[in-house]
């Protein structure tokens, strides 16, 4: 009998491309003692071509690259939605872990929340989610320390994203294990630059009692920079070992 896979997918965000994950997967690669990856390309019209190579070890390693680096979090869930259905048909696996950056790691918390709901989909069970804007972008729905996290963890105020996610909140997986990297660049905005600390707090309001495990894992100073995380080597050490140690658990 054919030994089930446990693939590993990487996802950038808005105005992002391979060059996000690149450094991720490089050192992923690393970890594992391995060289090859699958690369998934999703064009304007949701159409998925691949490159690259499927592994037939245990976790194979998916990067995920949207030729429109413009979208927003709804239809990168919708493409993330079709892309794992179409691996599955493909490769016959049941369980995956993400690591998703920016927009890249809002869209993987919208497919969690349709597992329930379709039952051939495969079930999400690590995820990292690195610098996303749960609940507003500064500029777009937040400004600097307008928002707040109240004593109980709600935030005061709800983005319409973050509240559709705690609208559909009883949909999150029990059994997910998540790891959430926030950074805070230390200047007056308590923010990454574009994201700001409580934006992408707030959500754990929604996941830390529903989840098996969540941790919060915040960045701060120079190398706290949205656009600079997914390439420092201290974080890419602590995301290596959350989805790779003891990754069947």
């Amino acid at each position: 009998m054919k030994k089930k896979q446990w693939p590993i997918l990487y996802i950038h965000g808005f105005r992002g491309g391979d060059y996000t994950t690149e450094k991720m997967i490089e050192s992923a690669l690393r970890f594992n003692h391995k060289t090859e990856y699958l690369k998934a390309m999703i064009n304007w019209n949701g159409k998925i071509t691949y490159e690259g190579t499927w592994t037939d070890d245990a976790h194979p390693i998916i990067q995920v690259v949207f030729q429109n680096k413009y979208v927003g979090s709804n239809l990168i869930s919708y493409w993330l939605s079709k892309l794992l259905f179409n691996l599955r048909t493909k490769y016959e696996f049941d369980t995956y872990d993400a690591v998703g950056h920016s927009l890249g790691a809002v869209a993987l918390v919208l497919v969690n929340l349709k597992e329930k709901l379709h039952p051939y989909m495969p079930r999400l069970k690590k995820l990292v989610l690195i610098a996303g804007p749960f609940n507003g972008i500064l500029g777009l729905g937040d400004l600097p320390n307008l928002n707040r996290i109240k004593s109980d963890g709600h935030p005061a105020f709800m983005s319409p994203t973050y509240f559709r996610i705690f609208m559909g909140r009883n949909s999150i997986s029990n059994d997910l294990r998540v790891l959430n990297i926030y950074g805070n660049v230390e200047d007056y905005s308590n923010s990454d630059k574009y994201i700001s600390v409580t934006s992408v707090q707030s959500i754990s309001y929604i996941l830390k009692p529903r989840v098996k495990e969540y941790i919060d894992y915040p960045v701060n100073g120079s190398k706290a920079e949205h656009s600079l995380m997914h390439d420092d080597s201290e974080i890419l050490k602590r995301v290596n070992n959350f989805i790779y140690s003891n990754p069947l658990t």
